[in-house]
């Protein structure tokens, strides 16, 4: 009786090892993605993007990026600038601040966050 359970157990485990690949790929990996970015202009062909996280890894992790002031030749100012970016588990955040903008002199002020 054993000789005949042994020829069994081997075709059992010979196709739970050939399958076993094919049910590691059924299984998905997680992948993230997300970036951020405190400002973002483009006038007069001249562009600008400051505190820029850049992308996330598709692995996940964190990435920020701030910068305290900037002024662009009295058309643009602003303060506080950053941007941050993240990824775990199964979803990823992104968010930007920033305070005091004022645009062309006054013309245009505000903060965002």
């Amino acid at each position: 009786m054993n000789e005949k359970r042994t020829p069994m157990m081997t075709i059992f485990l010979s196709v739970g090892f050939a399958l076993s690949p094919a049910l590691g790929f059924a299984q998905g990996t997680t992948t993230f993605s997300g970036d951020a970015v405190a400002l973002k202009a483009t006038a007069l062909g001249i562009s600008l993007s400051l505190a820029d996280t850049g992308q996330l890894p598709s692995t996940g992790g964190n990435l920020s990026n701030s910068v305290a002031s900037i002024n662009v030749a009295g058309i643009a100012s602003a303060n506080a600038l950053s941007g941050s970016t993240s990824g775990s588990g199964s979803s990823s955040q992104s968010q930007s601040m920033l305070l005091d903008l004022n645009l062309l002199n006054g013309l245009a002020l505000g903060s965002l966050t």
